[in-house]
């Protein structure tokens, strides 16, 4: 998940050897559930969740930030085997966390006011949600799966109730890999092609139509992720057959660049402004030795890491700290 306002990233490929401070690992309150996604507020309090696809107790785990940097526990509805969070988006003070269970989708909110987390009723006749996307308070738009294809809804009441449904048009086996959308409405889906790589689709009207842009080539993308916009300007993760990068369009998806090339293997990407983001993954996958590094104006640097025993599986950033976690481990910096 990638919080970020304005334009995008400046454009370098330039790579660094110069490390970031050094970033310890705490570990988690629990060592029986994975942590899965990690959220935070763009006032800065950050959340962690994940869910266990065992049949023994405890299904869920989640934890917190406080503003003086403790970690405290935090209570999270029970679920079932088949539950899974997907990912997450915020707002000031609150958070969105979407995903797919027995029933069909999965929507949880956080308040970050009372530190709680409720289930909220979730789109019916759906297989999952794929992505979220929060602009405004307690405003939100997702995109979950069906058997004929993604579906498009938004919530003004932190998921209490949404709109009815639009479909976006891609085939039915495509699925949604991110969202992003800005507070008049304008949104922009990144979704995995089935048969030729990623395709995007724009929207100009709240998501009443969408438009595939055509003029690019993303055939050698085998994904794009963590993709966020502003004056429709975006930056995301794209995974190419080279390897990872940041990519940026300036024109709303019709173009897209590098921002800067990754090595290893990047679950993550999250960015506190334009210019100073983090990733998260492994070095590789014969090799999962946890990879964390900052991203400032397209400048990579690695951070160097203790006590942190498992690949970094999600990163997220508010608007001046950011937050890591492993399979049983959480962390912050500031990029």
């Amino acid at each position: 998940m990638c919080s970020v306002a304005g334009a995008v990233l400046a454009s370098c490929a330039t790579t660094s050897t110069t490390v970031t401070p050094h970033v310890t690992g705490l570990p988690a309150f629990s060592i029986s559930v994975p942590l899965s996604n990690v959220a935070c507020t763009t006032n800065n309090t950050c959340v962690t969740i994940g869910t266990s696809n065992l049949d023994v107790s405890p299904t869920s785990v989640g934890e917190y930030r406080t503003a003086n940097g403790r970690w405290t526990a935090l209570t999270v509805p029970s679920t079932d085997t088949s539950s899974y969070i997907q990912t997450s988006s915020c707002w000031s003070d609150g958070c969105l966390f979407v995903g797919s269970q027995s029933s069909g989708d999965l929507v949880w909110r956080y308040d970050a006011t009372s530190n709680s987390i409720t289930v909220e009723t979730a789109p019916s006749g759906g297989k999952g949600v794929d992505a979220v996307s929060c602009y405004a308070t307690m405003t939100c738009a997702l995109l979950d799966t069906t058997s004929v294809g993604s579906r498009f809804f938004t919530t003004d009441d932190g998921g209490a109730t949404w709109s009815s449904p639009v479909t976006v048009g891609a085939p039915a086996l495509d699925t949604a890999s991110a969202l992003a959308c800005e507070p008049n409405l304008e949104c922009l889906a990144s979704i995995l092609d089935s048969s030729n790589g990623v395709a995007v689709y724009v929207s100009d009207d709240g998501g009443a139509t969408w438009t595939p842009r055509t003029g690019f080539s993303t055939v050698t993308w085998s994904s794009l992720t963590s993709v966020t916009c502003s004056r429709q300007k975006c930056v995301g993760l794209a995974n190419l057959n080279t390897g990872w990068r940041i990519v940026r369009t300036n024109d709303f998806g019709k173009k897209w660049s590098k921002v800067a090339s990754l090595k290893g293997s990047i679950l993550s990407l999250a960015c506190t402004s334009l210019e100073r983001c983090i990733v998260g993954g492994m070095t590789d996958f014969q090799s999962p030795v946890p990879l964390l590094a900052t991203v400032t104006s397209g400048v990579v640097r690695d951070a160097t890491l203790k006590y942190v025993p498992s690949p970094i599986s999600d990163v997220a950033c508010g608007s001046k700290i950011c937050a890591a976690i492993g399979v049983t481990t959480v962390m912050t910096l500031r990029p």
